[in-house]
């Protein structure tokens, strides 16, 4: 009998946060998120890193294998030249989601100029704005636009 009312509280309770947050005003949400519409603002690549990346490839670049193969970044040769970094970063790849929805590329540059440089790397970075431009998706012609005018 204990154990029945211990079940039917547990579910009226959730029940009442569930009709809450299905009736609250989420509107304030998604600006107080990395992925919101506000953006995400630092420009530091290492905090970058850290708040984005670490908690996959870890806090020190080192990789892991688990629910999923993340990549060691720590004296990833791949990580000589900026353009392959660049385009993981901006379109994503595999289980890698893309980032260059809402990361600028300043942001871009300054998270790679610190994967060259910082988790035991020593690579000369070599980040522009122009490769960060040049990594983004052209956007497709509207075709249809002058047809349906």
């Amino acid at each position: 009998m204990k154990t029945s009312f211990l079940t039917i509280a547990a579910l009226t309770s959730f029940c009442a946060v569930a009709a809450h947050a299905q009736s609250a005003d989420m509107s304030s949400f998604a600006e107080d998120t990395v992925f919101g519409s506000a953006g995400y603002t630092s420009t530091d690549g290492e905090v970058l890193y850290q708040t984005l990346c670490a908690g996959c490839h870890m806090p020190g670049g080192e990789g892991a294998v688990g629910a999923g193969h993340y990549p060691a970044l720590s004296g990833n040769p791949n990580l000589e030249y900026s353009a392959y970094p660049i385009t993981l970063i901006v379109n994503g790849q595999a289980g890698m989601p893309a980032f260059g929805t809402f990361l600028n590329d300043e942001q871009i540059v300054a998270l790679t100029t610190y994967l060259q440089t910082g988790l035991g790397n020593s690579f000369e970075p070599d980040a522009t704005l122009e490769t960060v431009a040049n990594s983004r998706p052209v956007e497709p012609e509207d075709t249809n636009k002058a047809e349906h005018e």
